[in-house]
């Protein structure tokens, strides 16, 4: 197989050491927006070779790759996805909030049925979306999200702007989001996700509520997830590892990443 990296930042730089060591994988593409990063990370890897997304070079990595995953924004997410799909490769998406913008995630689904490319979103940064999976086929009766971060975890949200919170002069837990999926996708766009893999999941971007907690003496990212309906009740609590290049990011959600491909590559699915 052959696969190419979009993003070469905390999930991306770890997504493509793993993904080097597979057997399976015979060449490895990478691309960033800082030509000089993916440079560097290419240089430590014998089978990447690094790609540049503004003179073709990128167009002619999609006829060779099996798979392109994008590890790094909502951004480079809106620009790359369609064009992955419209070439018939199939896309693994990191930046899973783009999906908030139902007109986006419709053209995307649509393009997915229409050229036969297939879309995976892994399980990121929490855990407890197998049993939310399942229980979406029945009745639901409510799918809550309870995030708590440090400081620098959630700084410069476009979110806290809004309500001119300074999470750095915070003293003690405090909420600063509290309302549905889609509003926390776009206002706290590099933290939340995860928001959009549970909505994705469950009952959709606006029936998920969602609480963000900014907490200063949090040393961990922690996601609650709180599901209720026909099936009984679920409550899944995950106490992550900041990455140590990327304090919003999640050091599980890169390793969801690489147990996804696993899978992929080994054609078994044990869990679905």
């Amino acid at each position: 197989m052959r696969i190419l990296i979009i993003g070469c930042g905390s999930i991306g730089s770890v997504l493509a050491k793993a993904v080097h060591d597979m057997p399976e994988v015979d060449k490895l593409y990478v691309t960033d927006k800082s030509r000089e990063y993916a440079k560097h990370l290419v240089s430590t890897l014998e089978k990447a070779e690094y790609v540049s997304s503004g003179n073709g070079q990128l167009c002619t990595a999609l006829t060779e790759v099996n798979l392109a995953v994008e590890a790094a924004s909502q951004e480079a997410a809106k620009r790359y996805i369609p064009y992955v799909l419209e070439n018939g490769v199939d896309v693994m998406v990191m930046s899973v909030g783009v999906f908030a913008d139902e007109a986006f995630r419709d053209r995307c689904f649509t393009l997915a049925k229409k050229h036969r490319s297939r879309i995976y979103v892994p399980s990121g940064a929490i855990c407890g979306t197998d049993g939310l999976h399942a229980a979406a086929t029945a009745d639901i009766s409510e799918v809550h999200l309870i995030t708590r971060k440090g400081p620098k975890g959630l700084q410069g949200a476009p979110g806290l702007e809004m309500r001119n919170i300074d999470v750095t002069a915070l003293t003690e837990p405090t909420v600063v989001f509290e309302g549905n999926a889609h509003d926390a996708a776009s206002q706290f766009p590099k933290n939340l996700n995860v928001a959009a893999t549970v909505s994705l999941l469950g009952v959709g971007f606006e029936k998920t509520k969602v609480t963000i907690i900014c907490d200063p003496h949090a040393e961990r990212n922690s996601h609650t997830l709180v599901v209720k309906g026909a099936f009984g009740e679920l409550r899944s609590e995950t106490q992550n590892v900041p990455s140590p290049l990327n304090p919003a990011t999640s050091y599980l959600a890169a390793l969801s990443a690489v147990a996804a491909i696993r899978r992929i590559l080994g054609n078994v699915w044990i869990g679905v």
